[in-house]
């Protein structure tokens, strides 16, 4: 069985992972996007994800370690290491202390920062070929704006995350604010960037729909999250 679904949260990704195994479902491989899954007793497995020391590889000590706490590496899919366990050996978790917890996650934050700042120059790129006449540019650079901006609100939702738990710990920790953006916008510029990448193979009459639903998405997303309070944490 084959399932598609784009995470960029880890933590929803666990859970969701878990809510198949619960339905007799075990993960099997993963690639851009598409979960297979093989038949399994309901609940029999736990996944949990970590983040690796290398890309698209495991490090031997990690994996002599995994093994060693009973863990199967299922797979490794850029920085990320699917892992489970049996459920049978009690709950999985792999950071029960706190310090730990803010490490990985200050090893997460950083990641996506860097992964970021990659798509930010690839954006000035794209708009440099747009601005040179290629057409298609445009719905690339719109499309690499659209993960910039999911990229962004994974950054604040982590740096939440760490706040929340370096208050856990008892530290004093200066007052963290958050305004995240609306989900309307990268929808918007999906949607535009599709459109434009596309143009010569959608319907005349269809053309204009697709861009105004798209400049609508985004203004409203832009409105959105003008008016949305900042989160105090």
């Amino acid at each position: 069985m084959t399932r598609f679904r784009l995470y960029l949260d880890k933590d929803k990704e666990v859970e969701w992972l878990n809510r198949m195994s619960d339905e007799g479902y075990a993960m099997d491989s993963f690639f851009c996007g598409f979960y297979s899954f093989i038949p399994c007793e309901k609940g029999e497995w736990q996944y949990q994800i970590d983040i690796g020391h290398g890309f698209f590889f495991t490090n031997p000590a990690y994996k002599e370690f995994m093994k060693e706490m009973g863990v199967d590496i299922v797979q490794n899919w850029g920085p990320w290491v699917v892992l489970r366990r049996k459920a049978r050996e009690g709950e999985f978790a792999l950071y029960s202390d706190v310090d730990s917890q803010i490490a990985q996650y200050k090893k997460i934050l950083l990641m996506f920062k860097i992964v970021t700042l990659i798509e930010f120059l690839i954006l000035i790129a794209e708009l440099y070929g747009a601005c040179k006449g290629v057409t298609a540019a445009w719905g690339f650079a719109l499309l690499i704006a659209a993960i910039i901006v999911a990229f962004l609100n994974m950054v604040k939702n982590i740096k939440r995350i760490i706040w929340e738990l370096r208050e856990r710990k008892g530290e004093a920790v200066p007052e963290y604010k958050a305004r995240p953006y609306s989900p309307l916008i990268p929808a918007g510029f999906l949607i535009d960037s599709l459109t434009l990448i596309f143009l010569d193979s959608i319907p005349g009459p269809l053309k204009p729909v697709l861009l105004f639903l798209s400049l609508v998405l985004i203004i409203a997303g832009a409105f959105l999250s003008v008016r949305n309070k900042e989160k105090k944490f």
